[in-house]
């Protein structure tokens, strides 16, 4: 198990730092999947990374349940030929933590939406709207509307990012 922390570590911890949405807490569920022997990496960095938000992410929840699901489809496309990864990150991030994980799991980590949800303690339902607001989110992040999310508490801003590349 070490050895394919050691082989992958860049990419485990990206994973756990965009999960979590924090360096600090980031390195907490990296650390902690250390712990686990014989289990698969990369699994043990989801359920850590997502353990340390489970407050954050109960709250998201709530918004993303009061959200009107025609407010989605309101998202500007803008074709561009490079993200770099520190642009990436910090688009990701800005992304409140519940439809930030959902989309991550599903989208990123090819998990099912049924998956996704079982990983998050909610129906296939309403992570199916996290999924699709924490696309739009991004898209809308990436393609310059100000990387404001209208959906995280107002007041609350994108905690810095730390590149990796």
């Amino acid at each position: 198990m070490t050895e394919i922390f050691e082989e992958n570590l860049s990419e485990l911890y990206s994973l756990a730092f965009l999960l979590s949405g924090t360096v600090d807490r980031g390195v907490e569920a990296f650390d902690r999947a250390l712990d686990f022997e014989d289990e698969n990496p990369r699994e043990v960095i989801i359920d850590e990374a997502l353990g340390t938000i489970r407050t954050e992410l109960r709250v998201s929840k709530l918004r993303v349940a009061r959200t009107a699901d025609d407010g989605l489809a309101n998202a500007r496309w803008k074709r561009r030929a490079y993200i770099g990864r520190e642009e990436f990150e910090e688009a990701v991030i800005a992304i409140d933590a519940f439809p930030r994980c959902a989309m991550l799991l599903t989208i990123f980590e090819g998990k099912s939406i049924g998956e996704a949800s079982v990983l998050l303690h909610e129906d296939e339902k309403l992570t199916q709207k996290a999924q699709r607001i924490g696309i739009v989110q991004l898209t809308s992040n990436l393609a310059g509307d100000g990387g404001r999310d209208p959906y995280r508490e107002p007041g609350r801003n994108p905690v810095p990012v730390l590149s990796l590349g």
